[in-house]
């Protein structure tokens, strides 16, 4: 019997690493003769990019940029020097981890500056391609802070030039555009974003990431509004900017706008997607009995290319049974289970554990024991 664990990270308590060799752990106590394969997911987020660098073999080079409030931060640029491939990752300097809450304040001072320097960085190894996984952030100026660290130059109505943050996006009267280097011109630059979302649309856009990063419900359409202005200015310097209903657009709160005006030889693909091909996660499906997927969280934003749904589709190609491992399911569970195509799921637990309790070693106890649940679904298949 063979079983591939494929989890993304349970935020607060374990990596995706982790997570899935506590699984394993558990299923092995269960039963020895059970053969687990571990190939870790992320998809855009907090640590796709040491995830990548990892499966595909990468040199990390340490560097110091500005996080999104401004403080000097320690980033990684992941390399291959064969490939002349650089990866670096927006959750590392614009995450939650940056800050002390996520608020309101915060969300409109915060700016994407330090991203772009971060670029600059990986951009100085003279590399073919540059991936950004993007996700995961606590900003949404809509990427003006890496266009501005390349370059554009937003002004007032006085002439002034405004500082990037969304804050001042309302103030924009013109927006100047540097001409592209011969480098950009030549550097692919690939967004590897979490979530298949526009910066406007009908369901699931930027505005529904909002709330997370900090925002009052009472500033979402003002948000919303700023961010079609600056949009808007942009357009008028690059026609060939995406619409803000494209795909990957609302991602890492609109960072794709600022990089898709910049960078003349710009795409953006699904993060996850990345992962998979990078673990060789398709590879090991063709003689499997069971695909384990699964992340902090399940809900609506889960179908959008989150990486619990690019596993569980991946196996229902094979024709392989899958099921998902989940801290919470936030909406209608049975909905998103036939949505997401799992046969079954298994929640870490049924309600929030209450009062002054070891969240982590509690967690640790429960995979174990979900190995266990596992290991009993195999031998009854």
């Amino acid at each position: 019997m063979r079983v591939v664990l494929a989890l993304d990270k349970f935020k607060g308590t374990f990596s995706a690493q982790e997570a899935c060799e506590l699984l394993a752990e558990g299923i092995r106590h269960r039963n020895p003769k059970i053969e687990t394969i571990i190939r870790p997911m992320a998809d855009g987020g907090e640590a796709t990019a040491s995830i990548l660098g990892s499966s595909m073999g990468l040199e990390t080079m340490r560097v110091h940029v500005p996080d999104l409030l401004g403080k000097s931060a320690e980033a990684h640029i992941h390399w291959h020097n064969a490939r002349r491939l650089a990866v670096i990752e927006s959750a590392e300097i614009l995450g939650i981890s940056r800050t002390i809450v996520a608020h309101e304040t915060a969300l409109q001072t915060s700016s994407t500056v330090g991203l772009g320097k971060l670029i600059q960085k990986a951009l100085e190894l003279r590399p073919l391609e540059v991936w950004i996984c993007v996700g995961g952030t606590m900003t949404a100026d809509a990427g003006w802070g890496v266009a501005h660290a390349f370059g554009l130059t937003a002004l007032d109505e006085n002439g002034h030039i405004l500082t990037p943050s969304l804050e001042n996006m309302g103030q924009i009267a013109q927006v100047v555009l540097p001409e592209p280097t011969d480098l950009l011109k030549k550097t692919r630059i690939i967004a590897l974003c979490d979530v298949n979302a526009p910066a406007i649309g009908n369901h699931l856009s930027l505005s529904s990431f909002l709330a997370q990063k900090g925002a009052d419900l009472n500033s979402i359409d003002e948000i919303r509004r700023r961010i079609t202005l600056f949009w808007g200015f942009l357009k008028e310097k690059n026609s060939a900017l995406p619409t803000l209903e494209a795909a990957f657009m609302g991602a890492g709160g609109g960072l794709c706008i600022g990089l898709s005006a910049i960078f003349p030889n710009f795409k953006m693909e699904l993060g996850a997607q990345k992962v998979a091909q990078a673990t060789a996660l398709k590879q090991c499906l063709g003689d499997v009995d069971l695909v384990v997927c699964g992340e902090g969280c399940l809900d609506e934003q889960s179908l959008y290319g989150k990486a619990p749904s690019i596993v569980s589709h991946l196996a229902s190609d094979h024709q392989t049974r899958s099921i998902g491992v989940f801290g919470k399911v936030v909406g209608n569970e049975s909905i998103l289970k036939e949505q997401m195509g799992l046969s079954e799921i298994i929640k870490v637990f049924e309600s929030v554990p209450q009062g002054k309790v070891d969240i982590v070693r509690m967690t640790k106890i429960r995979f174990h024991e979900i190995g266990g649940e596992i290991a009993n679904r195999l031998e009854k298949i």
